[in-house]
């Protein structure tokens, strides 16, 4: 199994949507799994393909708090990039564990950041995928503000999800792990509907906001980055034992 990693320092959403969605464009089924790492340069949104984003935020408010906002070649809900770490895996189409089979792609794929995110709490949580039937989400527009199956909670929380997208040559995976939360002021101001933030504070499992002492966004990034590429050969992302 080949591996390769491109980091590609500080992006702004668009420059960083575009780059996945251009990776996607070149792999082939034989490629190296690719992990495309970056750090989001300012405050920014991003949104899923079919998701509406005029229709859950103040779009003109936004942009007067200097946000930027972007859509994901991938589906999923709105996602606040100022409080999360972002990351993209490139899977190719023989990869051996690569499923037709959506929901199994999901699972294997964050049972591996699962494992990451057990590093990065040194062994004191070990987050599970959730797995209540996809039929039974409602769907509230936010990738924080609920679970969807396979996404990975902490404490009954939501820690970590994703959103996929699949073409004949292999799979662009773009994950989302909760930091902490974006500011109620700021939130009051962006948001058309106010208890989305209450839901996001219900169900959001923050890194940072669970004993972190002295880890800042930045520092957290850069570890999780540390440990995603550190752990590019684990059987559970490989599926060679």
């Amino acid at each position: 199994m080949r591996f390769e990693i491109i980091n590609s320092g500080c992006l702004s959403v668009q420059e960083a949507m575009l780059k996945d969605e251009a990776l996607l464009r070149q792999l082939r089924p034989d490629s190296a799994v690719i992990l495309h790492l970056y750090i989001i340069s300012k405050d920014g949104i991003t949104h899923g393909y079919f998701n509406q984003p005029h229709l859950h935020l103040n779009i003109e408010n936004l942009l007067r708090h200097g946000m930027q906002l972007a859509r994901r070649p991938t589906g999923g809900g709105i996602i606040f990039h100022f409080t999360d770490f972002a990351f993209s895996l490139l899977i190719p189409g023989k990869h051996p564990v690569l499923s037709t089979q959506t929901l199994n792609n999901y699972a294997w794929i964050n049972r591996w950041v699962a494992h990451v995110l057990t590093l990065f709490k040194n062994d004191l949580a070990y987050p599970i995928c959730y797995a209540q039937d996809l039929q039974n989400h409602s769907d509230v527009g936010f990738c924080m503000a609920q679970p969807t199956v396979y996404d990975l909670l902490i404490a009954g929380k939501k820690v970590a999800g994703a959103a996929q997208r699949r073409t004949h040559n292999g799979l662009l995976h773009q994950g989302s792990i909760s930091l902490t939360l974006p500011s109620p002021k700021i939130m009051k101001d962006i948001l058309l509907n106010q208890e989305i933030f209450s839901a996001m504070q219900e169900s959001s499992h923050c890194l940072l906001n669970d004993g972190a002492m002295g880890e800042t966004l930045q520092s957290a990034r850069i570890r999780l980055q540390q440990l995603l590429s550190s752990a590019l050969n684990h059987p559970l992302l490989t599926g060679v034992v």
